[in-house]
C-alpha cells in the first residue's frame, strides 16, 4: 500500500486548520482557555485530558506524569477517528519543580507559535527568556516522526519523541 494514494473522508486543509485550532485551545492555550477545555472524565486513571470540538471535528488529548510524560492525541471527523499522534519524553533529572514548571510554561508558549500548515507540535525553532525550543520531523500529516527539544545554553532540559499518522 505504500506509494499509492489513499482516499480519505476529510479534507487535508480543513484537518490542519482544525488541528491548529485544537492545539490553540487545549494544552498550549493560556490558562483560562486551557482550563475551560480540560475534561472532567479521563479515559485512564491518572491521566489528564483535554477536548475540543468544532463543526464535524473533535480532538482529544491525554497524558500522564511530569518527568516522563507519555501522551496521545486523537482527532475524530464525523465521530470517526481519523488521525492520531503519540508523544513520550523526559524532563532532565537535574531540574527542581520550579524549573520543571518553567520548562512546561515555555513549552506551551512555543506550541502556541506553531505553523498553521504543520501544526503537529511547535515551530521548527522558538526562543524566549533564555530558553530555546526546536522541533524537527520527517514526513507529513499522513505519517511522520519527530522530536522536540527544550534547551538552555545548549543544555537539554526536556525532549519528546513524537509520531503521528492518519487512521484508515
Amino acid at each position: 500500500m505504500f506509494g499509492k494514494s489513499v482516499k480519505m473522508d476529510f479534507d487535508k486543509d480543513n484537518f490542519l486548520e482544525f488541528l491548529w485550532k485544537a492545539h490553540q485551545n487545549t494544552y498550549a492555550a493560556p490558562d483560562e482557555i486551557r482550563k475551560h477545555n480540560k475534561t472532567g472524565k479521563f479515559l485512564l486513571p491518572g491521566f489528564v485530558g483535554y477536548a475540543f470540538s468544532y463543526g464535524d471535528w473533535q480532538y482529544h488529548d491525554s497524558y500522564a506524569g511530569r518527568r516522563w510524560p507519555p501522551g496521545k492525541e486523537v482527532v475524530f471527523f464525523k465521530d470517526n477517528p481519523v488521525w492520531t499522534m503519540s508523544y513520550q519524553g523526559k524532563v532532565s533529572d537535574e531540574l527542581d519543580e520550579q524549573e520543571v514548571n518553567a520548562v512546561y510554561s515555555f513549552l506551551r508558549t512555543a506550541l502556541r507559535n506553531a505553523d498553521p500548515l504543520t501544526p503537529f507540535r511547535g515551530p521548527s525553532q522558538f526562543r524566549d527568556a533564555g530558553l530555546e525550543y526546536n522541533f524537527s520531523f520527517k514526513g507529513d500529516y499522513s505519517y511522520f516522526t519527530g522530536k522536540e527539544v527544550v534547551t538552555r545554553d545548549g543544555i537539554e532540559l526536556f525532549f519528546q519523541d513524537i509520531m503521528g499518522s492518519i487512521i484508515l
